[in-house]
Order: structure tokens, then C-alpha cells, then sequence
């Protein structure tokens, strides 16, 4: 049995227009018995992100999304109850029914589900599988953002590891224009972490970069 997202905006609406996921997952118990839906509480959750983007405003006027922003992550069952391999699968759900093509370049083929926090220094499950530690990304970005030679600013702008020179920028197809399409607030953390402990930026160090080192191309119009 669905849990469509009208039952997700009727159950907001009975919270007066703002509601965490968990005050959702609450409501939409009443509805449905443990027998239907054992795990209601990742339904609920995965359903809401799949469907803010299309459906961005809420009863108060704010978007979705930031409503479901504060999440409680407590409200997990304990990690041991969830293999690595689901918690992936769940993870890469989530970021395809929130962004559906490459969050960068717009593509759509082969777009890979890319942590921004790597995956093996999560503190836990729920950290692996937050929306907010990821970005969809094509094969190419994927790749770089992963080993550390490109990053991406507060505000979703491009940044470019020392390591990789103008020609071998320009080889990759890539450009300094290059931007996160949308960025929401609970990425610049993980953003930030990226920057500090995974992008490399000085030529022949194994050394990360520190952040006033970031190699910023300023477009040219």
C-alpha cells in the first residue's frame, strides 16, 4: 500500500503547515497498521524528498523541503538493523527522485550517487544515507569530486585542484562556469568537510589544501 504525497500534505495541514518528518510518520500511523507498512518511517521519508522538488511549496508558504530539513535522525532504527548494501540502495534512491539528472550539467545517462562526506568516515548509517551528504553527479565530475580535484564552494561554484593544469581542465570538457544547479543548506556542511579533509589543491602534496589555497577561476562573460 502507496502513501501518496496528499496524505503527506493532509497530515502537514493537520500539523498547522510545518511538521518534521517524524511528527508525519506520527500521523500517518493512525492510517496504517504495522502489518501494511512495517517501516513506515523510511516510506515517509523517502516519499517526501521524492516528491519536494516538484511540489515545492507547503501550507505556510515555505518549501517542503526546509520542513523536512530538521529531520530527527534518532528516529532511525538502530544501524545494525540495516546492511551497508541497503542503506546505499536507499541512499541512491533518495538522490534520484530528489535531482533526476546530473546536479551540474543537467545529464541524465550514468549519473552516479556521489557522497560528499566519504562513505567510510560516516560517523553511522543514518550519515551514509542522508540526502544531504550527496550529490548526483555524471560519470566525469563523479570521479573528480571523488579523488579530491574539484570541489565546490558555499554557493555551488566549481573549485579546481591544483593538480589538475588549464589543459587537462579543458581536455575534461570542464569549465570555471561550472556550478551545483541547486544547493540547499543542509549540503554547505558537507561541503565544507569536503574541501577541508578531501579536495587537494597543492601540486606534489598528499597534503589537503586549506580552503584560502582553492584554486578559484573567475568566469569569463
Amino acid at each position: 500500500m502507496d502513501i501518496d504525497l496528499l496524505q503527506i500534505e493532509n497530515a502537514l495541514q493537520d500539523l498547522g503547515g510545518t511538521a518534521s518528518c517524524l511528527d508525519m510518520a506520527n500521523l500517518l500511523r493512525q492510517q496504517y497498521t504495522a502489518t501494511q507498512y512495517s517501516e513506515v518511517d523510511l516510506a515517509v521519508r523517502c516519499i517526501v524528498y521524492s516528491h519536494c522538488p516538484q511540489h515545492p511549496q507547503e501550507y505556510c508558504g515555505k518549501p517542503i523541503f526546509e520542513a523536512v530539513d530538521a529531520w530527527n535522525y534518532k528516529f532511525w532504527k538502530p544501524a545494525k538493523q540495516y546492511s551497508d548494501r541497503y542503506v546505499q540502495s536507499l541512499y541512491r534512491k533518495k538522490l534520484v527522485a530528489s535531482w533526476g539528472c546530473c546536479m551540474v550539467t543537467g545529464v541524465k545517462v550514468q549519473c552516479k550517487a556521489s557522497h560528499i562526506k566519504p562513505r567510510h568516515q560516516c560517523k553511522d548509517q543514518t550519515e551514509k544515507a542522508n540526502v544531504f551528504n550527496g550529490l548526483f553527479l555524471n560519470p566525469i565530475l563523479d570521479a573528480l569530486f571523488d579523488k579530491g580535484l574539484i570541489s565546490f564552494d558555499d554557493n555551488g561554484q566549481i573549485l579546481f585542484s591544483s593538480k589538475l593544469d588549464a589543459d587537462e581542465i579543458q581536455r575534461l570538457g570542464l569549465s570555471p562556469t561550472l556550478r551545483l544547479r541547486t544547493i540547499r543548506s543542509g549540503h554547505r556542511a558537507y561541503l565544507q568537510y569536503h574541501r577541508a579533509q578531501v579536495f587537494l589543491g597543492i601540486s606534489g602534496s598528499t597534503e589537503h589544501t586549506p580552503l584560502k589555497k582553492c584554486i578559484y577561476i573567475k568566469p569569463v562573460c
